[in-house]
């Protein structure tokens, strides 16, 4: 098996701008730029507005991106809507965060004569030549004012040759070069000045981006992410007052999340991972060979290099998750780390999901891949639909690797989400918290306790928040009232043995192939196959 440590960089330049509208000027420096300078992909960094202009003379963003995907009509040309994505506004700040999650990438500024004219007005823009080596391209007219510019003057000694550019890319910054023979005439403002249209709208069935920067492809099926209000007002006005536990993760509940998967209570992420890494070659094995692996949210690279680097000639890994970006920074950071073909899909797992065909290496079957025991915190209706909208995705033939939590001591369970330092008491009363900030709800935190325990009956840990004392949480003027001990259900996880799970799985496509587990048989790693 190749090792999974890339030594070579990729080469990407960096292309910014309002894209008001696009045009083939921008496609000219794009390609000028792949040609001499080796680059190995340009990214096109489509921002909703640059601070320097007025905000009235921009088309509406998503009309600029889909025309820019027009325009570039190039494999190594890739439209990104990062700054849009990031909330960010100014070069440096997307510099930055670019190189952050890109750690592998040497980047290169792409910019027009007229840009270099201006360089000296953007915000911290001797970090930003500090921070990557940039590429000129001469504009007719521009020249003479971007060669005696504050910025070039300043930044003259360290300007190379053309002939050099070759190793602009691999050259520390601060570094620049000027191509004084590329003259486009084309510029947004000139277009814009002649009226021609800029807001043609183009009609897809969804948004597939390949390649898309490291990844083989990118696909938005633009999942639905809830609407936490109405959600919220529906919940609470049921006779078990609910809330789907998909709200948790907001910035402060992801981190807490991660600080709950650390915890000497909670078992089930040290044990899922012993039981993977331990039976790691008999699950290889049975998987077989050229398998192209589809996980079910994206997660580390971790998780996913034990099993890439134990199958035999693994063909290709597609990452889907409902977060757009956490997605897209995974991936790439997986794809710089995985010897194959690495793609994304931003889905959700209750929805239909078809692959994209003829992007990535034909494979023998397909693995699905869903560990975490995220079954168990569906409902049973729920997992079954789940596992048959699985096996439609996967196709004939498919295996699936699933871990699940399985029944074990009450004192155990209970313990898990019930931990001594309140990190889990933190993680769900940051639900009230939300409520209050995005939602501008009224109530009181503290008439509220954290409560898990075991239901015996259905085999599952429920979380919920219990009212202390007769209180109140008032949403848009209405209030929803709790007495003494009323909760508000918050999650599920059902626990397992193996023999419900395979009642479970015998009512879908799938069978239970095989199964591993640690040695006290708190958790399974099963393998379902649908042939």
């Amino acid at each position: 098996m190749p090792s999974s440590q890339k030594t070579e960089r990729r080469r990407i330049g960096l292309l910014g701008g309002s894209f008001n509208p696009p045009h083939q000027g921008h496609r000219e420096i794009s390609l000028a730029a792949l040609e001499r300078m080796g680059l190995d992909a340009v990214w096109w960094l489509v921002t909703p507005g640059n601070p320097l202009k007025d905000p009235k003379i921009y088309a509406a963003y998503e009309d600029r991106l889909r025309l820019a995907r027009v325009v570039a009509n190039h494999p190594d040309i890739v439209v990104s809507d990062f700054e849009r994505r990031r909330g960010l506004q100014y070069t440096a700040e997307t510099l930055d965060a670019l190189q952050a999650i890109n750690p592998n990438a040497a980047f290169v500024w792409l910019m027009g004569a007229d840009g270099l004219a201006n360089f000296h007005r953007w915000k911290d823009w001797r970090h930003i030549a500090e921070t990557v080596p940039i590429a000129v391209f001469n504009r007719p007219g521009h020249s003479n004012d971007a060669l005696v510019s504050e910025a070039a003057k300043e930044l003259g000694v360290f300007r190379i040759d053309p002939e050099d550019a070759m190793s602009l890319s691999e050259t520390d910054p601060p570094v620049w070069v000027f191509f004084a023979d590329t003259e486009n005439p084309l510029s947004s403002t000139a277009i814009r000045s002649r009226k021609i249209s800029h807001s043609l709208t183009i009609d897809r069935p969804d948004d597939l981006i390949a390649p898309c920067g490291a990844l083989a492809f990118f696909l938005d099926l633009h999942p639905d992410l809830g609407d936490f209000r109405a959600d919220v007002i529906e919940g609470l006005s049921l006779p078990q007052k609910t809330i789907s536990p998909k709200y948790f993760y907001d910035d402060a509940g992801s981190k807490l999340f991660d600080q709950i998967t650390g915890l000497d209570e909670y078992y089930p992420t040290r044990t899922e991972k012993k039981v993977f890494l331990e039976n790691a070659a008999e699950i290889t094995a049975a998987i077989g060979p050229r398998a192209a692996i589809f996980e079910y949210g994206s997660g580390s690279s971790e998780k996913i290099e034990w099993l890439v680097n134990g199958l035999k000639e693994p063909a290709a890994y597609v990452a889907m998750d409902i977060s757009r970006d956490h997605l897209l920074e995974n991936a790439s950071a997986i794809a710089e780390v995985l010897p194959i073909p690495v793609a994304a899909i931003c889905a959700d797992f209750h929805s239909p999901i078809e692959l994209p065909k003829s992007v990535l290496p034909p494979a023998d079957h397909w693995l699905g891949y869903f560990p975490g025991s995220t079954l168990g915190n569906m409902t049973l209706s729920a997992a079954k639909s789940f596992l048959e909208r699985a096996s439609a995705t996967l196709g004939p033939g498919a295996q699936f690797l699933i871990g699940v939590d399985l029944v074990k001591d009450k004192a155990v369970l209970e313990a898990a989400y019930n931990d001594a330092r309140g990190v889990t008491a933190a993680f769900n009363m940051n639900l009230l918290a939300r409520m209050k900030s995005e939602l501008g709800a009224k109530l009181n935190i503290d008439d509220f306790e954290h409560y898990a325990f075991y239901n015996d009956i259905e085999d599952r840990i429920e979380m919920h928040l219990r009212a202390k004392r007769a209180t109140v949480i008032e949403v848009d003027g209405e209030p929803y009232g709790f007495v003494p001990g009323e909760t508000l259900h918050t999650e599920n996880s059902h626990k397992f043995t193996l023999e419900k799970l395979k009642a479970l799985v015998n009512q879908t496509p799938w069978r239970l192939e095989k199964s591993w587990t640690d040695e006290k048989a708190w958790f399974g790693a099963c393998l379902l196959s649908n042939s």
